[in-house]
Protein backbone atom coordinates (compact mmCIF):
# COMPACT_ATOMS: atom_id res chain seq x y z
CA UNK A 1 0.00 0.00 0.00
CA UNK A 2 2.82 2.19 1.31
CA UNK A 3 4.73 1.52 -2.37
CA UNK A 4 1.44 2.40 -4.35
CA UNK A 5 0.95 5.81 -2.46
CA UNK A 6 4.71 7.11 -3.10
CA UNK A 7 4.23 5.95 -7.11
CA UNK A 8 0.56 7.87 -7.70
CA UNK A 9 2.31 10.99 -4.87
CA UNK A 10 4.99 11.37 -7.38
CA UNK A 11 3.10 10.88 -10.22
CA UNK A 12 0.73 13.91 -8.87
CA UNK A 13 4.10 15.90 -8.59
CA UNK A 14 4.64 15.32 -12.59
CA UNK A 15 1.38 16.22 -13.24
CA UNK A 16 1.05 19.34 -11.11
CA UNK A 17 1.00 23.27 -11.45
CA UNK A 18 4.37 23.53 -9.87
CA UNK A 19 5.88 21.21 -12.49
CA UNK A 20 4.07 22.71 -15.81
CA UNK A 21 5.22 26.19 -14.91
CA UNK A 22 9.24 24.73 -14.15
CA UNK A 23 11.70 24.67 -16.76
CA UNK A 24 14.76 22.46 -15.64
CA UNK A 25 18.00 23.74 -17.68
CA UNK A 26 20.84 21.74 -17.93
CA UNK A 27 24.17 23.45 -17.89
CA UNK A 28 27.52 22.62 -17.55
CA UNK A 29 31.06 23.96 -16.44
CA UNK A 30 32.33 24.77 -20.05
CA UNK A 31 33.36 27.93 -20.60
CA UNK A 32 32.70 30.36 -22.64
CA UNK A 33 29.34 29.30 -22.68
CA UNK A 34 28.74 28.46 -18.53
CA UNK A 35 31.57 30.10 -16.47
CA UNK A 36 31.12 28.73 -12.70
CA UNK A 37 34.29 30.14 -11.50
CA UNK A 38 36.58 33.37 -11.44
CA UNK A 39 36.07 36.99 -12.27
CA UNK A 40 33.57 36.29 -15.58
CA UNK A 41 31.40 34.16 -13.43
CA UNK A 42 28.26 34.09 -14.53
CA UNK A 43 28.61 35.99 -17.90
CA UNK A 44 29.17 33.15 -20.45
CA UNK A 45 27.23 33.13 -23.27
CA UNK A 46 24.62 30.84 -23.02
CA UNK A 47 23.87 31.41 -19.10
CA UNK A 48 23.17 34.72 -20.09
CA UNK A 49 20.47 34.11 -22.79
CA UNK A 50 18.98 31.84 -20.37
CA UNK A 51 18.81 34.83 -17.87
CA UNK A 52 17.44 37.22 -20.79
CA UNK A 53 14.08 34.16 -21.12
CA UNK A 54 13.91 34.02 -17.70
CA UNK A 55 13.31 37.61 -17.36
CA UNK A 56 10.71 37.76 -20.35
CA UNK A 57 9.23 34.69 -18.12
CA UNK A 58 8.42 36.14 -14.43
CA UNK A 59 5.74 33.26 -14.05
CA UNK A 60 7.31 30.59 -14.90
CA UNK A 61 10.47 28.87 -12.37
CA UNK A 62 13.67 28.29 -13.55
CA UNK A 63 15.45 26.00 -12.79
CA UNK A 64 19.52 25.07 -13.28
CA UNK A 65 20.94 21.19 -13.46
CA UNK A 66 24.79 20.99 -13.32
CA UNK A 67 25.42 17.68 -15.13
CA UNK A 68 28.74 17.04 -17.88
CA UNK A 69 28.39 18.01 -20.98
CA UNK A 70 28.87 15.09 -22.47
CA UNK A 71 25.20 13.81 -20.92
CA UNK A 72 23.28 16.71 -21.94
CA UNK A 73 21.68 14.69 -25.37
CA UNK A 74 21.47 11.66 -22.85
CA UNK A 75 19.15 13.22 -20.48
CA UNK A 76 17.27 15.31 -22.75
CA UNK A 77 16.28 11.81 -24.39
CA UNK A 78 14.78 10.42 -21.54
CA UNK A 79 11.09 10.99 -21.81
CA UNK A 80 10.47 10.06 -18.42
CA UNK A 81 12.22 13.52 -16.97
CA UNK A 82 11.44 17.26 -17.86
CA UNK A 83 14.45 18.91 -19.22
CA UNK A 84 15.83 21.40 -21.82
CA UNK A 85 19.04 23.08 -22.86
CA UNK A 86 20.28 25.69 -24.73
CA UNK A 87 22.83 26.08 -28.04
CA UNK A 88 22.15 22.45 -29.38
CA UNK A 89 22.76 21.46 -33.38
CA UNK A 90 20.12 20.21 -34.89
CA UNK A 91 21.12 16.82 -36.46
CA UNK A 92 18.73 13.54 -37.69
CA UNK A 93 19.67 11.29 -34.68
CA UNK A 94 19.33 13.99 -32.14
CA UNK A 95 15.65 15.13 -34.16
CA UNK A 96 14.22 11.69 -33.42
CA UNK A 97 14.57 12.13 -29.94
CA UNK A 98 14.36 15.33 -28.72
CA UNK A 99 12.03 18.61 -29.29
CA UNK A 100 13.63 21.78 -30.96
CA UNK A 101 13.00 24.81 -31.49
CA UNK A 102 12.32 26.52 -35.12
CA UNK A 103 13.91 29.61 -33.77
CA UNK A 104 17.60 29.62 -33.36
CA UNK A 105 18.73 30.72 -29.68
CA UNK A 106 22.49 31.49 -30.90
CA UNK A 107 24.08 32.16 -33.78
CA UNK A 108 28.06 31.88 -33.78
CA UNK A 109 30.92 31.95 -36.05
CA UNK A 110 31.38 28.42 -37.25
CA UNK A 111 34.00 25.31 -35.90
CA UNK A 112 37.58 26.38 -36.72
CA UNK A 113 40.94 24.72 -35.82
CA UNK A 114 43.30 25.99 -33.07
CA UNK A 115 46.84 25.26 -33.85
CA UNK A 116 50.47 26.05 -32.53
CA UNK A 117 51.75 29.62 -34.28
CA UNK A 118 54.94 27.47 -35.63
CA UNK A 119 52.57 24.85 -37.15
CA UNK A 120 50.66 27.43 -39.11
CA UNK A 121 54.16 29.18 -39.99
CA UNK A 122 55.58 25.82 -41.38
CA UNK A 123 52.45 25.11 -43.51
CA UNK A 124 52.22 28.82 -44.79
CA UNK A 125 48.71 29.01 -43.96
CA UNK A 126 46.96 32.69 -44.38
CA UNK A 127 46.22 34.29 -41.38
CA UNK A 128 43.23 35.49 -43.54
CA UNK A 129 41.90 32.54 -45.03
CA UNK A 130 39.91 29.21 -44.28
CA UNK A 131 42.01 25.95 -44.52
CA UNK A 132 40.77 22.54 -45.14
CA UNK A 133 40.40 20.39 -42.64
CA UNK A 134 39.78 16.25 -44.77
CA UNK A 135 43.44 17.91 -46.64
CA UNK A 136 44.91 18.79 -43.02
CA UNK A 137 43.74 15.76 -41.01
CA UNK A 138 44.52 13.23 -44.51
CA UNK A 139 47.29 14.42 -46.21
CA UNK A 140 49.38 16.47 -43.91
CA UNK A 141 48.80 13.55 -40.88
CA UNK A 142 48.49 16.16 -38.59
CA UNK A 143 46.83 14.76 -35.58
CA UNK A 144 43.45 15.89 -34.69
CA UNK A 145 42.10 17.03 -30.95
CA UNK A 146 38.35 16.69 -30.14
CA UNK A 147 35.64 16.69 -27.44
CA UNK A 148 33.34 13.73 -26.55
CA UNK A 149 30.19 14.03 -27.61
CA UNK A 150 29.95 17.01 -29.72
CA UNK A 151 28.19 17.74 -33.23
CA UNK A 152 30.43 20.29 -35.39
CA UNK A 153 27.78 19.91 -38.08
CA UNK A 154 26.83 17.25 -40.51
CA UNK A 155 29.99 17.51 -42.95
CA UNK A 156 32.59 18.16 -40.16
CA UNK A 157 31.00 15.11 -38.44
CA UNK A 158 30.93 12.97 -41.23
CA UNK A 159 34.56 13.44 -41.80
CA UNK A 160 35.66 12.62 -38.36
CA UNK A 161 33.39 9.25 -38.16
CA UNK A 162 33.84 8.17 -41.91
CA UNK A 163 37.93 8.74 -43.00
CA UNK A 164 40.05 5.86 -42.06
CA UNK A 165 43.76 5.95 -40.51
CA UNK A 166 42.86 9.49 -39.06
CA UNK A 167 45.24 10.35 -36.21
CA UNK A 168 42.15 11.47 -33.40
CA UNK A 169 42.50 11.96 -29.68
CA UNK A 170 39.26 12.28 -28.10
CA UNK A 171 38.75 13.63 -25.08
CA UNK A 172 35.87 13.16 -21.72
CA UNK A 173 34.24 15.92 -22.15
CA UNK A 174 34.66 18.01 -18.73
CA UNK A 175 37.32 20.18 -18.66
CA UNK A 176 38.23 18.71 -22.22
CA UNK A 177 38.80 21.44 -24.07
CA UNK A 178 41.39 23.61 -21.43
CA UNK A 179 42.80 19.92 -21.21
CA UNK A 180 43.42 19.61 -25.27
CA UNK A 181 44.22 23.51 -25.61
CA UNK A 182 46.92 23.02 -22.72
CA UNK A 183 48.49 19.77 -24.87
CA UNK A 184 48.00 21.90 -28.07
CA UNK A 185 50.38 24.27 -26.56
CA UNK A 186 53.31 21.45 -25.94
CA UNK A 187 52.49 20.25 -29.46
CA UNK A 188 51.25 17.16 -28.02
CA UNK A 189 48.40 17.57 -30.71
CA UNK A 190 48.74 19.12 -33.97
CA UNK A 191 45.17 20.70 -34.23
CA UNK A 192 41.95 21.18 -31.86
CA UNK A 193 38.82 21.50 -33.06
CA UNK A 194 35.95 24.15 -31.55
CA UNK A 195 34.88 27.31 -31.99
CA UNK A 196 36.36 30.77 -32.53
CA UNK A 197 34.99 31.90 -28.76
CA UNK A 198 36.10 28.77 -27.06
CA UNK A 199 39.60 29.01 -28.84
CA UNK A 200 39.96 32.43 -28.29
CA UNK A 201 38.59 32.46 -24.17
CA UNK A 202 40.79 29.34 -23.63
CA UNK A 203 44.50 30.68 -24.76
CA UNK A 204 43.56 33.88 -23.21
CA UNK A 205 42.48 32.54 -19.51
CA UNK A 206 45.49 30.17 -20.02
CA UNK A 207 48.29 32.48 -21.61
CA UNK A 208 48.61 30.78 -24.36
CA UNK A 209 47.33 33.47 -26.91
CA UNK A 210 51.32 34.25 -28.04
CA UNK A 211 51.77 30.67 -29.12
CA UNK A 212 48.33 29.19 -30.61
CA UNK A 213 46.22 30.47 -33.60
CA UNK A 214 43.37 29.61 -35.34
CA UNK A 215 41.74 29.16 -38.74
CA UNK A 216 38.26 28.91 -40.19
CA UNK A 217 37.48 25.55 -41.82
CA UNK A 218 36.41 25.27 -45.75
CA UNK A 219 33.96 22.12 -44.38
CA UNK A 220 32.18 24.68 -42.21
CA UNK A 221 29.57 27.38 -43.48
CA UNK A 222 29.67 31.21 -42.57
CA UNK A 223 27.37 30.69 -39.38
CA UNK A 224 26.51 28.01 -36.89
CA UNK A 225 22.94 28.11 -35.40
CA UNK A 226 22.11 26.80 -32.21
CA UNK A 227 18.81 25.28 -30.67
CA UNK A 228 16.56 24.64 -27.94
CA UNK A 229 16.16 21.45 -27.27
CA UNK A 230 13.77 19.81 -24.46
CA UNK A 231 11.74 16.39 -23.49
CA UNK A 232 10.28 14.96 -26.18
CA UNK A 233 7.08 14.40 -24.46
CA UNK A 234 3.93 16.27 -23.89
CA UNK A 235 5.46 19.12 -21.39
CA UNK A 236 8.62 19.56 -23.59
CA UNK A 237 6.57 20.41 -26.56
CA UNK A 238 4.56 22.93 -24.59
CA UNK A 239 8.30 24.61 -23.58
CA UNK A 240 9.14 24.29 -26.79
CA UNK A 241 6.61 26.16 -28.42
CA UNK A 242 6.87 28.88 -25.26
CA UNK A 243 10.39 29.63 -25.75
CA UNK A 244 10.20 29.65 -29.25
CA UNK A 245 8.09 32.69 -28.98
CA UNK A 246 10.54 33.89 -26.59
CA UNK A 247 13.38 34.12 -28.59
CA UNK A 248 11.50 35.77 -31.46
CA UNK A 249 11.40 38.68 -28.84
CA UNK A 250 14.65 38.64 -27.08
CA UNK A 251 16.24 38.12 -30.56
CA UNK A 252 15.48 42.06 -31.56
CA UNK A 253 17.62 43.41 -28.27
CA UNK A 254 20.62 44.93 -27.72
CA UNK A 255 21.33 42.84 -24.76
CA UNK A 256 21.23 39.64 -26.66
CA UNK A 257 23.17 40.43 -29.44
CA UNK A 258 25.97 41.78 -27.39
CA UNK A 259 25.88 38.34 -25.48
CA UNK A 260 26.27 36.72 -28.99
CA UNK A 261 29.53 39.08 -29.28
CA UNK A 262 31.16 38.92 -25.81
CA UNK A 263 33.88 36.48 -26.12
CA UNK A 264 34.95 37.20 -29.54
CA UNK A 265 38.35 38.87 -30.01
CA UNK A 266 37.23 42.58 -31.84
CA UNK A 267 38.41 41.02 -35.48
CA UNK A 268 35.82 38.17 -34.87
CA UNK A 269 33.28 40.63 -33.40
CA UNK A 270 33.48 42.50 -36.75
CA UNK A 271 32.89 39.23 -38.76
CA UNK A 272 30.19 37.69 -36.64
CA UNK A 273 27.87 41.10 -36.54
CA UNK A 274 28.75 41.67 -40.63
CA UNK A 275 27.57 38.19 -41.38
CA UNK A 276 24.44 38.51 -39.19
CA UNK A 277 23.80 41.78 -41.19
CA UNK A 278 24.47 39.56 -44.60
CA UNK A 279 22.36 36.89 -43.65
CA UNK A 280 19.12 39.06 -42.56
CA UNK A 281 19.37 40.87 -45.62
CA UNK A 282 19.27 37.92 -48.16
CA UNK A 283 16.20 37.11 -46.36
Amino acid sequence: MLRAFLVVFILSLFSSPVIANTINWLTHDFAPYYILNGENKHQGRDESIISLLEKQLPNITFNRILIPSGRVIQELSNTSANTCALSLYKNSFREERIYFTDESSTTGLSPAVAMHIKLSRALKLPADKAVSLASLITADKLTLGISMSRSYGNEIDTLINTTPDINLIIRPTRDSLASLTYMLNLKRIDLLLGYPSEHYYLAKSMNFDKNLTQRPLLESPELSYGYIGCTKNQQGAKHIALLNEQLKIIKQTQAYTQILMRWLPAHLKIKLKTRIAETKNAT
